[in-house]
């Protein structure tokens, strides 16, 4: 997995998956953020397991 920083966006490379993570336009919790993220990562992980 790769990782860098574009501006203030975040980009990952999964696999074949890339992955952009836009800077948020509005204020939130962190315990918003962490529950979207904790929702998203188990997206991605659902996802590939049906790919295999």
């Amino acid at each position: 997995m790769t990782y860098q920083v574009n501006n203030a966006d975040v980009t990952f490379d999964v696999g074949k998956i890339k992955v952009i993570v836009h800077t948020p336009s509005l204020e939130t919790t962190d315990e918003e953020n962490k529950r979207q993220l904790a929702q998203y990562l188990y997206k991605l992980v659902e996802m590939d397991n049906k790919a295999m």
